[in-house]
């Protein structure tokens, strides 16, 4: 299996070198991007094309949750995995994660097992469901 490619959004410095150390030690995961705001990232998931994105809710700005339904907006990333990583765990704010188009939450703090888990099984997930997709019928030729 190649590489999963990984981009990390989170406003907070000492956030971001955490996930981006705990990520790394998994050797399927790749760090193609980090980025400190939603407009950063907005350009990097354009640039990077990740296969999967970890978001934090609170940055000042544009929000996780207004960033990932922009994502959700993008042709090329209608299904690529969103995972939030936040320390919001109300019921409100797994309401609003999901609305927004996200597949997961990770409650700060987070564990390395349960951030590779969870990446590798949504990516996984979403390639399995592109293998059973059957390709659209090709037009008769004339």
């Amino acid at each position: 299996m190649k590489s999963l490619r990984v981009l990390i959004v989170d406003d907070e410095p000492p956030a971001r070198r955490k996930l981006v150390a705990m990520l790394k030690e998994e050797r399927d995961l790749r760090i193609v991007g980090e980025a400190a705001n939603g407009r950063d990232a907005a350009a990097l998931i354009e640039e990077q094309e990740p296969d999967v994105v970890f978001l934090d809710v609170q940055m000042p700005g544009m929000d996780g949750f207004e960033l990932c339904t922009k994502i959700r907006a993008l042709p090329n990333h209608k299904n690529t995995p969103i995972i939030f990583v936040t320390s919001l765990t109300d019921f409100k704010s797994r309401a609003r994660s999901s609305l927004s188009g996200g597949n997961d939450l990770i409650a700060k703090p987070f564990m390395f097992i349960e951030l590779s888990v969870k990446a590798l099984t949504y990516v996984l997930r979403g390639r399995l469901m592109k293998a059973k997709t059957p390709a659209p019928p090709m037009a008769a030729a004339a």
